[in-house]
């Protein structure tokens, strides 16, 4: 009697989204490059701004009056808008630039003003949002503000990145301004499972990157804590490169992430 052979278990591993967008920035090196370049050409646009900024404030400067407490507000309402349309233009063009990881594209700014008063509405919304939570702030006593600060500001910044990242890849896609804002708030609070590993990844490398520079400098005290004058040059060196490291690995998962939440957003369509 003939023994039947055990048929074989397919067994299929779940790629790692964060890998795979990884992998896909990685075998497209020019696009990435782009993206990258297009977001140090939005902060020098920032620091522009500024500098010309802080040149009207200094013109304008006049003892305190209505009238110029009004065109003060003007001022600060034009420059926040005109910072959220190069944030706007900037954004637009690197999306095409991840569309195209995907698939063959042909640029156009034709819904470019779309996009603008899609960050607007988003922007107005998480800024009533922004009121409403410094009112609660401003209710509670004092000793108790810091840690209900710590308990709003967290799920507030985690619930922002998601819907505009979300509301981005959903725009870009085809939908309109009102199917972005619909779908990207009703996927983040229904379907948050969905992005679990993008928000997982930038929680472990921010905790890796914590732990990692809190030991080495743990140990630079422990070493060069009986000479003051090595342990404060070490110190200021050891600062100045944490800083750098952690602008570099979090500014690269915020990267490969853009590319996650588009490959999700076309995957659910």
């Amino acid at each position: 009697m003939k023994l039947k052979p055990v048929p074989k278990i397919k067994i299929e591993k779940r790629k790692s989204l964060f890998l795979k967008s990884f992998r896909l920035a990685k075998s497209n090196l020019n696009k990435t490059g782009l993206m990258v370049l297009f977001d140090a050409l939005f902060l020098v646009s920032v620091f522009a701004l500024y500098r010309i900024s802080l040149f009207f404030a200094q013109s304008v400067a006049a003892p305190p009056t209505l009238s110029l407490a009004v065109m003060f507000m003007a001022l600060s309402l034009s420059y926040y808008l005109i910072i959220l349309f190069a944030y706007s233009f900037f954004k637009y063009s690197i999306l095409d630039f991840i569309k195209s990881l995907f698939e063959k594209t042909e640029f156009s700014f034709n819904r470019l003003g779309q996009f603008y008063s899609l960050n607007i509405i988003i922007a107005g919304i998480f800024f009533a949002i922004m009121l409403a939570a410094n009112y609660i702030l401003a209710s509670i006593k004092q000793a108790y503000a810091p840690f209900v600060f710590i308990f709003l500001a967290i799920p507030y910044l985690l619930f922002l990145y998601v819907i505009i990242n979300t509301a981005h890849s959903l725009f870009y896609e085809g939908a309109s301004i009102k199917e972005s804002v619909k779908k990207s708030f009703r996927i983040t609070f229904t379907k948050m499972k969905v992005y679990r590993e993008t928000i997982l990844t930038m929680i472990l490398f921010a905790l890796v990157l914590w732990l990692l520079f809190f030991g080495s400098g743990y140990l630079i005290k422990l070493l060069a804590s009986k000479n003051y004058n090595l342990y404060l040059n070490t110190y200021a060196y050891f600062k100045q490169v944490s800083i750098i490291v952690f602008d570099l690995v979090f500014y690269t998962a915020v990267l490969i992430n853009r590319i996650s939440f588009y490959a999700v957003i076309r995957e659910s369509k």
